[in-house]
């Protein structure tokens, strides 16, 4: 607005001096208002673009930056393991999340807080591990993309059986803390259970966890639980041939209506069932 004004005054001075014409100055006015409103004006309210946030955004410093205190020595309340051992569980498992968080649109701070979470919550690291945490990620943030094959193996060597299952959920949670799991996550996600050498059990958890059982999916299709892979692809193809809206269309709008209904059915009960079981 204020370049609207500034320029208006300045050409109707202009006008005046050079003609003292009425005419003149408020021709010279407008065109004066036209060039500040784009010089000025939409110079000053043009959208910021925000650049995405650095690694010290999204991890936040140092407790004893945040606070000007200094880190408070080890006292091993609160806290389910040696610093050592700590330091070794923050260097397999960070760049494993990390990877994770990477494989949709970049690493967001809701994901970091449910990786942060685990750590504290689940794993009992006190203030000095913690440290220890956002150092890892650190370190996995600014390193270039990384072979999750040679992550996970290297993790599986040094963690506990008992402790696999909880890491996978914590990765599950930190996949959706952000939106629904893509693609390229799910993927990523199954690479690790299996080279985890998780069992069908302990597989079966987790997909009724965060995906439900599906017995209503299976019900579509005439299946239970029981059924293999196989059989659920053969279900399915046959029931969509069944079902297939072309097939109705000579019948009338609401029987075609009816049949592209069950049809749709068919294949959300097949797309569920396949989130469920991971393929």
């Amino acid at each position: 607005m204020w370049g609207k004004v500034l320029g208006a005054m300045i050409g109707g001075a202009i006008g005046m001096i050079l003609a003292w014409s009425p005419i003149l100055a408020v021709t010279l006015a407008a065109v004066g208002a036209l060039l500040g409103h784009l010089i000025v004006d939409r110079e000053t309210t043009a959208p910021r673009v925000e650049a995405p946030p650095s690694e010290e955004e999204l991890l936040g410093g140092r407790r004893s930056e945040r606070r000007g205190s200094p880190l408070p020595a080890p006292t091993g309340r609160g806290s389910s393991s040696s610093r050592d051992e700590q330091k070794l569980l923050a260097d397999l498992l960070c760049p494993i999340f990390i990877e994770v968080a990477r494989a949709d649109s970049g690493v967001v701070q809701p994901e970091i807080r449910v990786v942060r979470e685990f750590f504290q919550h689940t794993l009992g690291f006190d203030d000095a591990g913690m440290e220890l945490v956002r150092l890892a990620l650190k370190d996995a943030l600014a390193a270039s993309e990384q072979d999750m094959e040679h992550l996970v193996k290297r993790a599986r060597t040094e963690i506990k059986p008992s402790l696999r299952i909880t890491v996978v959920r914590a990765l599950y949670d930190m996949g959706l803390a952000d939106a629904e799991l893509s693609t390229r996550e799910r993927d990523l996600l199954k690479h690790v259970t299996g080279n985890f050498n998780l069992s069908d059990e302990q597989l079966q958890q987790i997909t009724t966890q965060y995906f439900g059982g599906g017995d209503a999916h299976y019900a579509t299709l005439g299946l239970t639980a029981a059924a293999t892979d196989e059989e659920l692809k053969s279900a399915f193809r046959k029931l969509a041939a069944e079902h297939h809206p072309d097939r109705a269309t000579a019948l009338g709008p609401k029987e075609a209506e009816a049949a592209a209904e069950r049809f749709r059915k068919v294949k959300d009960a097949w797309e569920a069932l396949r989130k469920i079981r991971g393929n």
